[in-house]
């Protein structure tokens, strides 16, 4: 068996130089898997070891290419062929590779600095996309959108871009209640009513601090007097963003039915429409 692994690995001819190859890329291929499998478990789905795990996936590769290639008689003159090459084509390496290694640098900075996590909703404010991180490689990072869609964002795109993470230090957030009632309406008995059924929804999160216990659970707030109607409003909060659509959508309608109950009329009035030009 020895002797066979030594003629193997030292004979020169070309079919045992393609079975060399073949096998140095399986043995990659496997040793790549079962690294993937040690490592998928639950403390990599955190950004760190998605990154870990994508990096060491590729080194994996890259030593198993270039052990591959090395079998290769003329893999030295090819290397050395290809230096001495065109400019245009050596300068139009040095590009690809500086872009990349730029991914591969900003890759590192995101996953030090951290300013997301893996599932953590963000909107990357100048490029106008908004989604659920997914994944982060050396080369790009991959978001999720509401419509279930990827969109894979160079690193180098995402670390230029300002940030808005909504799940950023406290995943709770807050969505306002607006509404319009006539100025004739019961403003007092309308802020009782929201605030009810804005602290009974289940999904609400009480913000008071242990010092603001005395203070109510919901306050409402008169935002103006407007040239339709009083505008009231209030806060809903909820455990993270996920449930505030939902929960913001049953406080609406519940709100409606109780001022209906209690004969409290919203505003109705539109705005006029503009005078055609003299």
């Amino acid at each position: 068996m020895n002797e066979l692994l030594v003629s193997l690995f030292n004979s020169q001819d070309s079919g045992y130089i393609l079975l060399r190859i073949v096998l140095i890329l399986a043995c990659t291929t496997i040793i790549s898997k079962i690294v993937g499998r040690a490592t998928r478990n639950k403390q990599y789905n955190k950004l760190y070891g998605k990154f870990l795990h994508n990096v060491i996936a590729i080194l994996i590769y890259l030593v198993g290419i270039v052990f591959a290639l090395g079998q290769l008689d003329q893999f030295d003159k090819g290397i050395e062929t290809l230096l001495a090459g065109s400019g245009i084509a050596a300068l139009a390496l040095s590009l690809a590779a500086q872009e990349s290694l730029g991914n591969a640098v900003n890759g590192v900075v995101l996953t030090v600095s951290k300013p997301f996590e893996v599932g953590d909703r963000i909107k990357l404010v100048n490029a106008g996309i908004t989604g659920y991180i997914e994944d982060i490689t050396l080369r790009h990072t991959v978001i999720r959108t509401f419509m279930n869609s990827r969109i894979i964002v160079p690193n180098s795109t995402i670390n230029k871009d300002m940030i808005e993470n909504s799940n950023f230090q406290q995943a709770r957030a807050s969505a306002f209640i607006d509404v319009i009632i006539k100025y004739e309406a019961d403003m007092e008995r309308a802020m009782e009513i929201m605030a009810r059924v804005v602290g009974e929804h289940p999904d609400y999160v009480d913000t008071r601090t242990p010092e603001e216990m005395h203070l109510p659970k919901v306050t409402v707030y008169v935002r103006a007097l407007g040239v339709y109607g009083v505008e009231l409003r209030a806060s809903m909060w909820t455990e993270h963003i996920g449930l505030s659509f939902a929960a913001c959508s049953e406080v609406r309608r519940q709100i409606k039915h109780a001022f209906d109950e209690a004969g409290i009329e919203f505003s109705t009035a539109m705005p006029a429409a503009p005078a055609p030009p003299a």
